[in-house]
């Protein structure tokens, strides 16, 4: 599934673009119990494969009140980056492939 285009920001890395988004509200489960935060990218052009990243983090609207950690687009960038090094093809049609961020410090 494609991730729509309205609310989505496009990134380019290494002179391919990208649309990634995070979801405006948190899932149940991100909202109650403070489950990592996850974002979406995909090539801007010709979609195939998605990246799905999870942030050990929790969701800036998170119900248990923690701080909020935002997700900035250098982020993204790194962890697109990284994705590719582990092998993920964003031109090849399959499912998602998931990353792990590493926790910042």
């Amino acid at each position: 599934m494609a991730i729509p285009k309205k609310g989505s920001r496009k990134i380019v890395v290494e002179s391919i673009e990208y649309r990634w988004t995070i979801r405006s509200k948190p899932t149940y489960s991100q909202g109650a119990f403070g489950n990592d935060m996850t974002a979406a990218v995909e090539l801007a052009e010709s979609p195939m494969s998605v990246l799905s990243i999870s942030f050990p983090w929790m969701h800036c609207d998170s119900w248990i009140g923690n701080p909020a950690i935002p997700v900035t687009p250098k982020d993204i960038e790194s962890c697109i980056k990284g994705a590719l090094s582990e092998g993920w093809k964003p031109e090849i049609n399959g499912g998602a492939f998931k990353y792990v961020h590493e926790a910042k410090i």
